[in-house]
């Protein structure tokens, strides 16, 4: 591929944009799209280090939660379930949204061209 596009006149940035990205892309988008939605869930460092906080005057939430800490202290601490119920189910259509729209533009599950 990179002697033909060579031979077409392509440069360097043009056989990275057009050859290298999309073939490495197509080997690694599993693993962003996994990393993207496991970085939603930070709970156990929030968690362990100072329990989402320094408080925030008039808030529920710590100066360091984090969507997950926050729904776990409406849960376990103030039991308000509906709200945190309602978070939850926000979070999780839009990591999955945004999980499918980067499944579908890398294209990552279709296989190759024989």
């Amino acid at each position: 591929l990179y002697e033909a596009a060579t031979m077409d006149g392509a440069s360097k940035f043009q056989q990275l944009r057009t050859i290298t990205l999309p073939l490495v892309l197509y080997s690694i988008a599993p693993i962003l799209i996994t990393q993207y939605t496991f970085n939603f869930n930070n709970f156990n460092i929030i968690y362990l280090f100072n329990n989402g906080g320094p408080a925030v005057i008039g808030s529920n939430a710590g100066g360091t939660d984090i969507l997950v800490s926050w729904i776990y202290k409406l849960t376990m601490s103030s039991s308000q379930y509906g709200i945190a119920s309602a978070i939850t189910l926000l979070l999780s259509i839009f990591v999955v949204g945004i999980a499918l729209w980067q499944f579908r533009m890398t294209k990552s599950f279709k296989e190759e061209a024989r």
